[in-house]
C-alpha cells in the first residue's frame, strides 16, 4: 500500500516535469535522440528523490525511536516489563534507502514510459 503509494507519487512528479520539458523534449527528439536518450535524465531524478525520500524516512525513524525511547522505558517500568524500543539496525536501514530507491527509479520509469510515447514532434 505504502509502495504504491510512493511510485504514484513519484511518477506524479515525474509526470509534471515531463509537462514542463515538452517544449525541449519536442526539440531533442526532433535532432533524433533516441527515447533512452530523454528517460535518462528523469531516472536520474527518480534515483535522487528515492534516496533522499529515504535518507528523510530513517532519520524520522531515528528521531522518533529517540523521543520515545524514554517514554515507551517509564510506561514499561510502570507494568513491571522490560520492554525496550529496539533501533533501526545499519542493516535495515540500507535496505531501507534501497527499497526507496528502487521505488522511485520505478515511479519514474512508468511515468516516463507512459508520457514519452504521448510527445511526438509534429
Amino acid at each position: 500500500g505504502l509502495g504504491l503509494a510512493a511510485v504514484l507519487s513519484m511518477g506524479n512528479t515525474i509526470r509534471l516535469d515531463i509537462q514542463s520539458r515538452r517544449d525541449e523534449i519536442v526539440i531533442v527528439k526532433l535532432i533524433g535522440a533516441t527515447n533512452g536518450f530523454i528517460r535518462r535524465p528523469f531516472l536520474y531524478t527518480g534515483f535522487w528523490y528515492g534516496l533522499f525520500g529515504g535518507i528523510v524516512a530513517w532519520l524520522m525513524i531515528m528521531a522518533s525511536m529517540f523521543l520515545l525511547s524514554g517514554p515507551v522505558q517509564r510506561l514499561a517500568g510502570l507494568y513491571s516489563s522490560d520492554f525496550q524500543l529496539a533501533s533501526i539496525s545499519f542493516s535495515n536501514g540500507l535496505t531501507l534507502l534501497i527499497a526507496s530507491i528502487l521505488l522511485g527509479l520505478i515511479g519514474s520509469w512508468l511515468a516516463v514510459g507512459r508520457h514519452l510515447h504521448e510527445i511526438e514532434p509534429s
